[in-house]
């Protein structure tokens, strides 16, 4: 599964993004299932995170949140 939506991602807005190597695997957190992802830069900073954003906005395959300083949690919504 994570795999499969990072292979998603890289395909639709060519971000390669790796995972987080502290917290793995996908978790839960009230009721929704979650991995986590590394960026380069800051959140605040990231263009990366930006366009990320806007692809989980418009199409609502994934759902994002900062989840610290360089993290940030990849929400699975289908």
């Amino acid at each position: 599964m994570i795999k499969k939506t990072l292979s998603l991602i890289k395909e639709q807005i060519g971000l390669d993004l790796s995972l987080c190597n502290y917290f793995t695997g996908i978790k839960e957190y009230n009721g929704e299932r979650y991995f986590n992802i590394t960026l380069s830069q800051r959140t605040s900073e990231s263009k990366d995170f930006e366009k990320l954003k806007r692809f989980a906005e418009q199409y609502k395959l994934i759902r994002i949140e900062p989840n610290g300083l360089k993290r940030i949690a990849v929400f699975l919504t289908t």
